[in-house]
């Protein structure tokens, strides 16, 4: 029978154990399986790093530009990333991430426990900042929540973006920085315009080119995937089905050497069906499964080579996946969202954008005034900049 007594507040245990190494976990061995005593690949932690994004899944992948930047100034550093149970599949395989915890029974005790040298909290919301609060770190960055429940800054370089939360008129019209450059700076960190990091591990990665391999048309150059909807928080960031159509219609006319693939999630099923019975008879334009999961659907947008969508999540994920996009804004605010120079923007041809609203009073709606000439025209210029289809 083995038996040890540790010093718990000591990094190495009388056995020899490495408890501030970077790979321990104290319940089973790591992925080099073999002793700490002299291990080559010993990585001690000089600190302890807590990242909390609980919402929207949207939001939680846009934040994942924060990784490059904290290993910049926290190089020996172990993250922990709190998140909630729908959006850990944007986290998986992670290489920067360490930890994924979950907000939620099963793993709330877990969090009040440990202990960070640093949380870096991304959200501004109740729930995310009453957790901030709660959590124990020496420093903390970016938004929590006083007692009366009003989420507020937790140190002074978050006090641009806080102002942009509460002023319509530099939100709308004076700010013109991206979200990535603004949450990076809240949580003082060096803004070097990060990409988003979006991992797919070696086994997604085959699927992806198996997938791709069944759906692409005899012929075809390319697959340019069309993200059909959008969170049912906001529907005004999907277009109608009747522009949709007639979207594809042009794509098949103006590129018929290209595919064209629907993708969504559960809320776009019937869309997406209307859609493919419209074109049933067209074998370029293919209905991918929404019904699989997140983690399905992010392999499904990987076969292709451009994606098309509004402000939604469909559009981080693209951008995660290094995809180029043409991406349409009619809701939100264009200037926030950053392409990474693989992109054209497009601008409903509304004199009310943004508005950031949920419902819609106006008779001239916003989700169906991008023209399918201006995609096409966004297309062209995509293949041309990338050499895309060659």
């Amino acid at each position: 029978m083995w038996v040890s007594f540790f010093n718990y507040s000591s990094r190495v245990g009388i056995m020899g154990y490495k408890f501030d190494c970077r790979l321990f976990n104290g319940y089973k061995p790591c992925q080099y399986k073999r002793s700490c005593d002299a291990c080559p690949h010993y990585a001690p932690v000089v600190e302890r790093i807590c990242l909390l994004s609980l919402e929207a899944m949207g939001a939680v992948l846009r934040s994942t530009c924060l990784l490059p930047a904290i290993k910049r100034a926290y190089p020996n550093s172990h993250i922990t990333w709190i998140t909630l149970k729908n959006t850990k599949a944007l986290l998986d395989n992670n290489p920067y991430i360490d930890r994924i915890l979950l907000a939620d029974s099963t793993q709330i005790n877990t969090i009040h426990h440990l202990q960070f040298d640093v949380l870096f909290a991304v959200d501004k919301s109740l729930e995310a900042g009453a957790l901030a609060e709660l959590i124990q770190a020496k420093d903390k960055r970016g938004f929590g929540l006083n007692p009366d429940g009003v989420i507020v800054p937790l140190n002074k370089e978050a006090a641009y973006q806080y102002d942009v939360g509460l002023s319509d008129e530099l939100k709308f019209f004076v700010n013109q920085k991206a979200e990535t450059q603004q949450i990076t700076e809240s949580m003082a960190l060096k803004w070097e315009r990060d990409p988003y990091i979006l991992e797919l591990t070696a086994a997604e990665k085959l699927e992806v080119e198996r997938r791709r391999a069944v759906i692409m048309p005899t012929d075809a150059k390319g697959l340019v995937g069309y993200n059909t909807g959008c969170s049912l928080l906001f529907p005004y960031k999907k277009f109608t089905v009747q522009r949709a159509i007639e979207t594809i219609a042009e794509w098949r006319r103006n590129f018929p050497e290209w595919g064209v693939a629907l993708l969504g999630g559960p809320e776009d099923t019937e869309r997406q069906k209307v859609m493919k019975e419209f074109f049933a008879d067209d074998p370029y334009v293919i209905n991918t499964p929404t019904t699989d999961g997140l983690r399905s659907g992010v392999l499904w947008m990987d076969t292709t080579e451009i994606v098309l969508s509004g402000c939604s999540l469909g559009l981080h994920i693209a951008l995660g996946l290094k995809k180029a996009v043409i991406a349409w804004f009619g809701v939100s605010c264009i200037q926030e969202i950053d392409v990474y120079d693989r992109g054209v923007k497009l601008q409903a041809d509304v004199t009310c954008s943004p508005c950031w609203k949920k419902n819609c009073d106006q008779v001239v709606k916003c989700f169906d005034q991008v023209s399918p000439k201006r995609v096409m025209a966004a297309m062209a210029e995509l293949i041309e900049t990338h050499k895309l289809g060659q």
